[in-house]
């Protein structure tokens, strides 16, 4: 394809991003602009307990994201060697799903989530949220900070939501210019891939206090691979000129957009 791809994703789903671009003979750079970290204030970890250990207390219980199901469902088996009945699981997501129903195998697959978009406003229209939810405990586990559109649209419809936040988001402590520069002088077609807002933000950030105002101006007039609208427009807010949306967060989403750009 001709296409040198700057992947920006935390190191661990780095690899297998880098590996599937990689087999269509696409090249790759891995620079993170977000890392994932447990928790380690003590009172951040005794709250994340304390909820878990309530977990009969809940109708419904949403992952967020896979890091979310790593991390919540290591803290569940730890107090709930056999999961509470009657609880409803949900993901943000086929991936995620997938993983959760992998790490509980007593669900056995049966998990809600939207198979088409991968965000909050995707699993906020699926029948079993749509309907009311007065007085039903939700209970969403997600990374320390995330975003409330899906907790507030739950309590909006009558529920009682609490987050049970489990693990941490980091932009890196430092990067290294010298694999920025090497993407910044290909001789292929640069593209830089991008899985959420706040990842992009620090992308913006890293760039300007690492390395220099120009290669940042650079950037944003190179092409900007992206998993859906909202993403996209924080990057038109940020004066992105060259935006690639996929339609959702998926490998095969994603590499689907690429290749309708590369081939329109």
């Amino acid at each position: 394809m001709g296409l040198h791809v700057l992947i920006t994703r935390p190191s661990a789903q780095a690899k297998p991003w880098a590996l599937q671009l990689q087999k269509l003979g696409i090249k790759t750079s891995s620079q993170a602009m977000l890392e994932i970290y447990p928790l380690v204030d003590s009172q951040a970890k005794q709250s994340a307990k304390n909820t878990v250990m309530r977990l009969d207390e809940y109708q419904k219980v949403i992952f967020v994201s896979q890091n979310a199901v790593n991390f919540g469902v290591s803290e569940i088996d730890t107090y709930w060697p056999q999961l509470p009945a009657d609880l409803s699981f949900f993901a943000v997501g086929a991936s995620t799903a997938t993983l959760l129903a992998d790490k509980l195998s007593e669900l056995g697959g049966n998990i809600n989530y939207p198979e088409q978009a991968m965000n909050s406003e995707a699993l906020l229209a699926l029948p079993a949220l749509q309907k009311t939810l007065e007085g039903e405990k939700v209970l969403i586990v997600r990374g320390r900070g995330g975003r409330t559109h899906l907790g507030n649209s739950l309590e909006a419809r009558g529920a009682l939501v609490d987050y049970c936040e489990i693990y941490e988001r980091r932009a890196p402590e430092r990067i290294d210019p010298e694999a920025i520069a090497v993407f910044k002088n290909t001789t292929l077609t640069p593209v830089v891939s991008v899985h959420s807002g706040e990842t992009l933000d620090n992308l913006c950030d890293a760039i300007a206090t690492h390395v220099n105002q120009e290669t940042l101006y650079w950037l944003k007039e190179t092409p900007l691979l992206l998993p859906g609208a909202r993403v996209a427009q924080i990057a038109k807010d940020l004066a992105f000129t060259h935006i690639i949306v996929a339609q959702n967060a998926t490998n095969e989403s994603m590499i689907e957009a690429l290749y309708d750009w590369r081939y329109q």
